[in-house]
């Protein structure tokens, strides 16, 4: 018996079901009889030991509000009272992620509104993820813990060691993949034939992903009930199968100018192709229109992960092949809206690091180093589509 694979689905009665069918502690699911009433260095250490020790080991659900017996089942729902609950949910995501090092993305925190005779109240579920960034400790005490059946272990150093070899080998087939797939697209192994020119290139890899935890059919797509999500406004053709999975062409009368593919163990890459613009004769990367045509394509990915229940979690590569031939456009030098000029790349391919994008995060927030730094490869010194708040906004023309 587990919760709901989309947290904020959780009702009451899914804990009741717990205590119905006398659901178990495991590696997976912790009961808590009560949240603690003072945060002292004790309550957090405790706290925190917990969201490591899952987030080391294959992750799992904290539920503060269910109580265990002697056999480690639960065997009641004990709603907890507070002033606001939307306050303890901050604190414990604020805890999760400034107690964590190093930092953990991904964690969510639900208030479960509860009631049990005459009590009412709420539960409270935190939802740590598999982490393929760690190993984490807690900063609390700066030890290293792992869960092991029902209880957290503190690990040893050989055992520290090994889980930094896991997270290296995860982090290295994100990049292997990156690398097999940008040479297939440079060499037109591609699932359909694009013209020639500069390509820009997303490669979207959701972390349950890089875990091996979110295979995908690729036969929901061909039966015509879903699409994929393409880059730029033209609409995609209707999607087709191969041996990586599905895929999808923008629609064109010529050579598509573009494509998605989406793989079987859940990644997704597009391509788009730059052509010229107005009175420039090299093909253009445009300043404002491509980052929002990212931003609205990852969008649209996070869609297909929230409706496959899915951690919306996400490690973005974005690349420019044939850099050289293309030119990065911007209003009035970054500045001043109403013109634009453009700068030349000063190399053959941009491959830009990949950047984390947190499910709480926007993703124009998240995708902002990768902006930044694409000016940069260009020749200005920054992206100018971001308010004082952090957030994407592009210039008003």
């Amino acid at each position: 018996m587990t919760l709901p694979a989309k947290i904020t689905d959780t009702v009451q009665a899914d804990l009741d079901r717990l205590v119905t069918e006398r659901a178990t502690e495991s590696a997976h699911m912790d009961f808590k009889r009560e949240l603690p009433t003072s945060w002292d260095n004790e309550t957090k250490k405790r706290f925190i030991t917990d969201v490591v020790a899952f987030a080391n080991a294959g992750g799992g659900d904290l539920i503060f509000g269910v109580d265990e017996d002697a056999d480690a089942a639960a065997c009641a729902v004990v709603p907890q009272a507070f002033a606001s609950a939307d306050a303890e949910v901050r604190r414990l995501q604020d805890f999760a992620l400034d107690l964590v090092e190093p930092r953990l993305p991904g964690v969510q925190v639900q208030a479960v509104a509860a009631t049990a005779g005459s009590v009412s109240g709420h539960c409270i579920v935190v939802r740590v993820p598999q982490s393929w960034a760690g190993p984490h400790r807690s900063k609390v005490n700066w030890h290293f813990y792992v869960r092991d059946g029902l209880r957290n272990r503190q690990l040893d150093i050989p055992e520290v060691r090994a889980l930094f070899l896991r997270s290296d080998s995860q982090a290295q087939r994100m990049r292997d993949f990156r690398a097999e797939r940008l040479a297939k697209i440079a060499t037109d192994q591609t699932p359909v034939t694009l013209a020639a020119g500069p390509k820009l290139v997303i490669h979207a890899i959701p972390t349950q992903a890089a875990l091996g935890q979110a295979p995908i059919d690729p036969t929901r797509y061909s039966r015509g009930r879903q699409s994929l999500p393409v880059i730029g406004t033209l609409p995609a053709s209707p999607v087709s199968l191969n041996f990586d999975g599905a895929f999808a062409p923008i629609v064109s009368s010529g050579k598509p100018p573009g494509y998605t593919q989406q793989f079987r163990q859940g990644f997704f890459e597009a391509v788009w192709r730059l052509v010229p613009f107005a009175e420039v004769t090299k093909p253009v990367l445009p300043g404002v229109m491509y980052e929002q045509y990212v931003n609205n394509f990852l969008g649209a990915v996070r869609g297909e992960l929230d409706r496959l229940q899915l951690n919306l979690e996400l490690a973005v590569f974005l690349s420019l092949l044939g850099a050289d031939e293309a030119v990065l456009s911007g209003p009035g030098d970054f500045g001043l809206p109403g013109t634009y000029t453009t700068k030349g790349f000063d190399r053959r391919d941009i491959l830009l690091p990949d950047v984390l994008i947190d499910p709480a995060s926007s993703i124009g927030r998240g995708m902002r180093p990768a902006y930044d730094l694409m000016c940069q490869a260009a020749g200005y010194e920054c992206s100018p589509n971001y308010g004082a708040d952090g957030e994407w906004r592009p210039p008003v023309a």
